[in-house]
């Protein structure tokens, strides 16, 4: 049962990350979710952060044990000739839960003040998330590849972690030259990585059930 659960955080995660979003835009008059970052609703300084940090902090350790349910479908994939590539995955996917975690203590400064240590650690933590969000996605989806009852599975991942790349690049461009889409093109990378870490919790746990209802009564999980 446990595994179970920890599978189903990857399908709460992506909720919980919206309900925040939407919770922190209807809280700030004046917020953009087209121009502006989701940062800019925890920047140092926001008037809800002490709301919103909770929820983003619960997403964060949502994915990470998520991840952790992934690790442990790992070890138990011993036939997977593509077992090592789903091992580091999914520590990788671990990982970045722990990055997106210390954001939260290293927020951005408000708007058009000068950049402190703070915020350059911000932005390094939120660069590996973005570069731990990508190989995590790629790498599961090669781990995958090596299951007869998978493929489709890495072939989908590998496609979202194509777009979550291009995405995520053109939302640091337009973050950089002040584009009035900045925020809507970030929200496309965010929501290519929240759609797969939803699909991939549902296909995992479908499985996990089937596998448990063919076999009879799975006293491990």
């Amino acid at each position: 049962m446990k595994s179970k659960t920890f599978l189903a955080c990857g399908m709460i995660a992506p909720i919980v990350y919206i309900v925040a979003v939407v919770i922190g835009g209807v809280l700030s008059p004046g917020y953009s979710h087209i121009s502006r970052f989701v940062s800019d609703l925890i920047a140092s300084g926001a008037p809800h952060r002490w709301l919103l940090n909770p929820l983003f902090g619960l997403y964060n350790l949502l994915c990470i044990v998520f991840a952790a349910g992934i690790l442990a479908e790992t070890y138990s994939d011993s036939e997977n000739r593509k077992q090592t590539l789903g091992k580091i995955g999914a520590r990788i996917l671990l990982a970045e839960g722990g990055f997106g975690f210390a954001t939260l203590f290293f927020p951005e400064g408000p708007a058009g003040s000068p950049i402190n240590i703070v915020g350059i650690l911000h932005i390094v933590l939120a660069g590996l998330c973005s570069l731990t969000t990508i190989l995590s996605i790629l790498l599961l989806g090669m781990w995958s590849r090596g299951r007869s009852d998978a493929k489709g599975w890495g072939i989908y991942s590998f496609i979202s972690g194509a777009f979550v790349f291009a995405s995520g690049g053109m939302a640091a461009a337009s973050g950089a030259s002040g584009s009035p889409i900045a925020g809507l093109v970030e929200r496309l990378a965010i929501g290519g990585f929240l759609q797969w870490l939803f699909v991939v919790a549902r296909v995992l746990l479908a499985r996990r059930w089937a596998a448990q209802a063919g076999a009879g009564p799975d006293y491990r999980n």
